[in-house]
């Protein structure tokens, strides 16, 4: 079975599908471009090229602990500071902007920009999700007895949102109606979550070690797993369609193709990035020239055509 359709919307740790300026237009970019990496144990980002090859790293004093990454349309990379309840806000150029949090936000974990403009963040150490405007000022908080050590938020395309629980080893929608509750195929200690356009949900099994695969209902589809992945928490595709996940445990990241099969591992020694337990991962868009972007990332969201192939 093939992981995933001829186009893609990512969701992994991560996002939607709309800036602020465009609502709930869909825009797809038709090419990503550099990866980007938290190495949580060396409180910075790495970035690589599309092929895997390590280019930079880069931090700010204070950021302890990185985890979800969103890409926001303009360029500016925020970035969850777990040891500091605090969301971290660099340029485009990869320099430190600006920092804030908030008495509610409490160990912050995955993000995800929603087509309403604001920033949900999981705040896993009690239990609910934080929202904020760009500027960092406070919104609201949703909380419900669902939630249970939250890891991870995304948004499909209907702007349901989807919510990782660490704890309970449950995936929680919160949508119309009450709370959808779901769980299956074994999965342990949910992180990451990739949506594609089919709705089909990608699941990072932090203890399980694999990739779970869900229907927007909640119904167990299959799994994915290799003796690389252990730990798997951020998930992100690129423009072909390839999956990418970071492997806490072994400190690096493993990259399939997209009918599933096995390309490669890369991230390990000081020549690849010396990851540190890895956790979210996002690739920054390629804007169409003259187009307007729409790139939502926090461990990412992406939305692209497979056009391309770099082998």
């Amino acid at each position: 079975m093939s992981m995933r359709s001829v186009t893609y919307a990512l969701l992994s740790c991560a996002a939607l599908l709309a800036s602020p300026q465009l609502a709930a237009a869909v825009l797809p970019p038709t090419e990503t471009g550099d990866l980007y990496v938290s190495s949580f144990g060396g409180d910075e980002i790495a970035v690589y090229n599309g092929d895997g090859d390590y280019l930079r790293s880069f931090s700010a004093p204070g950021l302890e602990g990185p985890r979800g990454i969103v890409i926001m349309p303009g360029g500016e990379i925020f970035v969850a500071s777990q040891r500091t309840n605090e969301v971290f806000v660099f340029s485009a150029a990869e320099e430190w902007e600006r920092s804030f949090g908030h008495p509610e936000l409490d160990g912050p974990t995955g993000m995800a920009l929603g087509e309403d403009g604001l920033l949900y963040v999981s705040s896993f150490d009690n239990d609910q999700v934080v929202v904020f405007e760009l500027t960092g000022a406070f919104d609201r908080t949703i909380s419900d007895a669902a939630l249970d050590g939250p890891n991870c938020v995304a948004f499909d395309a209907a702007g349901d949102l989807f919510v990782a629980n660490g704890i309970n080893a449950q995936i929680v929608r919160f949508g119309a109606g009450d709370p959808l509750v779901f769980t299956g195929g074994g999965l342990a200690s949910p992180m990451g979550i990739a949506i594609d356009t089919e709705g089909v949900l990608h699941v990072g099994g932090g203890s399980s070690n694999d990739v779970v695969r869900f229907d927007g209902d909640g119904t167990f589809l299959d799994e994915q797993s290799h003796p690389d992945l252990t730990g798997p928490q951020g998930l992100a595709f690129d423009d072909r369609g390839h999956l990418f996940a970071s492997s806490f445990f072994q400190h690096h990241l493993v990259e399939f193709d997209a009918d599933g099969n096995y390309v490669q591992t890369f991230g390990q020694g000081p020549s690849e990035g010396a990851l540190d337990t890895p956790r979210s991962i996002a690739f920054r868009p390629v804007p169409e020239p003259g187009g307007a972007l729409l790139w939502i990332v926090g461990s990412a969201v992406l939305f692209g055509a497979a056009r391309r192939s770099r082998r």
